[in-house]
């Protein structure tokens, strides 16, 4: 709460290796919003993006972190809902996920991103 924020959007599926034992308690007894919206790797959906939309909305007035494993869902998210609530432009939300995608190739998300990209219009 130091830095500001009030919530914490998790978009990793649990998985004991990598997830802390009990983030959802150690995130409220924080004092925090805690959000967990596990989207699959190998499969994520439009129903995913529609739930992070949905907590993103319901609570715009409190700043979140949002994050996933190594950060490649949290910036697809995020840049795809700057795109359509915060004004970003479609060249904005592609600068913001190169930072983390540089170089990555996944077809699967590059095909996600597309589609929930094809009803906004083209910088």
């Amino acid at each position: 709460m130091a830095e500001g924020y009030a919530m914490v959007i998790n978009l990793a599926p649990h998985d004991p290796t990598r997830s802390l034992p009990d983030e959802a308690g150690l995130v409220r007894s924080l004092g925090m919003t805690y959000a967990h919206i596990p989207v699959d790797w190998d499969h994520p959906t439009v129903a995913d993006f529609a739930a992070f939309e949905q907590t993103m909305q319901e609570r715009s007035d409190r700043k979140a972190l949002i994050h996933c494993v190594a950060n490649y869902r949290a910036t697809a998210f995020f840049s795809l809902y700057a795109q359509k609530h915060l004004g970003w432009s479609r060249a904005q939300a592609d600068a913001f996920r190169a930072v983390i995608w540089h170089g990555s190739d996944y077809p699967i998300w590059r095909t996600f991103i597309a589609q929930l990209q094809s009803d906004r219009p083209v910088d």
